[in-house]
């Protein structure tokens, strides 16, 4: 179909440039004013035909492209299988890594200036030194939850010699049933 109109169009545009061009080779022949008027009117219009020819032509064309090259970078997906819960445990480790290493690249960061190339390929080593001690980590997944996340964490950052950031833990909780103590200070 799409073939068919291009070719149409193609066969319009040049019956139509075909016949602007010899109204405007009679105009300029023409010895009377009101005849060239009249035939440069002609030209003009079919001037405007042509370029919304030439105009809806090139659309179809893109539109065309841009189909096949959709049709080409998203095939048809295949039938898939029922999905698999992912295993929990592997759901646990993975969240456990990307926490460590959001955290570590922080502490990273913090220390190591991203504008200077020096700084910044000294911090790019030492995140690939962590990617490699959490892989040795995740090796055993059971021994790897079994560590203290927030331990962990500071041993990663002492062991590329970042400082880890200080941890302050929250507040004691009053007693149920206690009254809160006064300008923070105890009432006893």
């Amino acid at each position: 179909m799409a073939e068919a109109q291009e070719q149409a169009l193609g066969r319009f545009a040049d019956a139509v440039l075909e016949l602007a061009l010899h109204i405007q080779q009679e105009a300029m022949a023409a010895e009377d004013l009101d005849q060239k008027v009249r035939a440069a009117g002609a030209v003009h219009r079919l001037g405007r035909g042509l370029r919304q020819t030439l105009a809806l032509q090139a659309k179809l064309a893109r539109d065309a492209r841009g189909e096949a090259a959709s049709q080409a970078r998203a095939p048809e997906p295949a039938p898939q299988a029922p999905a698999v819960p992912p295993d929990p445990k592997t759901v646990a480790v993975r969240r456990r890594r990307d926490w460590l290493t959001r955290g570590v690249e922080r502490c990273v960061w913090n220390e190591y200036d991203r504008e200077d190339e020096a700084e910044e390929f000294t911090a790019e080593s030492l995140l690939e030194d962590l990617e490699e001690r959490l892989a040795d980590l995740m090796a055993d997944p059971d021994a790897f939850l079994a560590l203290d996340p927030d331990e962990l964490f500071v041993q990663l950052c002492k062991d590329l010699g970042v400082p880890p950031p200080r941890f302050h833990p929250p507040a004691p909780m009053a007693p149920a049933g206690a009254a809160p103590a006064a300008n923070g200070h105890d009432s006893s």
